[in-house]
């Protein structure tokens, strides 16, 4: 490290610069990729569940809620940025 120059883990963030807009940025879209994780993870949970009481041979459910899911999980990002 040069004389003068702060470590990288006490450099500030000034809100204004691209780094900032970047790193929110980054923030949002992980929240947003944890969400759809949690959300398609309970649906094949709910799915295993829901198959394991209603008599059948082929699991329908494990797959038809994810892809409810799914769907419904594009729709709702189509809208959000046709705004």
């Amino acid at each position: 490290m040069t004389k003068g120059m702060p470590s990288p883990s006490k450099r500030r963030i000034d809100p204004g610069s691209g780094n900032a807009r970047g790193a929110r940025l980054l923030l949002e879209y992980t929240g947003l990729a944890a969400k759809y994780l949690a959300i398609l993870g309970t649906s094949v949970w709910a799915g295993l569940k829901l198959d394991r009481m209603i008599p059948g041979d082929w699991p329908l459910l494990v797959w038809l809620l994810p892809m409810i899911c799914i769907v419904g999980l594009v729709l709702k990002a189509v809208r959000d940025t046709s705004k």
